[in-house]
């Protein structure tokens, strides 16, 4: 009766062994993820905060939009050359 006894612990604590390792590398793994993307955001919330600062410079906000949208000061001239002449040098 005993040896019975001891058999079906010993199953049923190796299982669970078993259980329980899967569960923590699961989790070990889903750590890894969650760190992997918390550096990714860490980075993405650093470039953001230097973007505010770049925002509030009055000749950063002047310069951006005489790129992204063609204003002229007095006097400039805006040519627009296509990129896709960019593209063919590049290979």
């Amino acid at each position: 009766m005993f040896l019975v006894f001891a058999t079906v612990m010993s199953y049923l604590m190796i299982t669970s062994f078993i259980s329980q390792s899967s569960t923590l590398d699961k989790k070990v793994a889903q750590k890894r993820q969650l760190e992997q993307e918390l550096t990714q955001l860490k980075k993405q919330q650093q470039m953001l905060k230097e973007d505010i600062v770049k925002l509030n410079d009055d000749e950063y906000l002047a310069k951006l939009a005489r790129k992204e949208y063609f204003f002229s000061e007095n006097g400039e001239i805006i040519f627009n050359i296509p990129e896709e002449n960019k593209g063919k040098n590049n290979q």
